[in-house]
């Protein structure tokens, strides 16, 4: 959800630029992820949170190397390394409790 804020916030500090607005929508979609995995609902997010941070992760190295150098893109990266396995490691605990149910 940090990284939902942060993604937005750019849209204050660099000009409204389509990789700016690109990654301000990411942070509202990964800020609606957060929402609802903090409420504990069900699996589907967890893949959302998992997916979707896979994807803007490889979106943040290209945008860094090739069109706008910038900490934010190495911070959401950093958060993006840490966010994927972790929902991978809860999808794979609910699917496991759920075969044994």
């Amino acid at each position: 959800m940090i990284s939902g804020v942060t993604h937005v916030t750019q849209l204050f500090i660099y000009p409204p630029t389509s990789n700016v607005m690109g990654a301000s929508l990411f942070g509202v979609l990964y800020f609606f992820i957060g929402m609802k995995i903090f409420k504990k609902e069900t699996i589907r997010f967890y893949w959302a949170g998992a997916v979707y941070p896979t994807i803007g992760g490889m979106l943040g190295v290209y945008r860094y190397n090739y069109l706008h150098g910038n900490p934010f893109s190495i911070f959401h990266v950093g958060v993006d390394i840490i966010v994927v396995p972790i929902c991978i490691y809860y999808i794979y605990l609910l699917s496991k409790s759920s075969k044994e149910s």
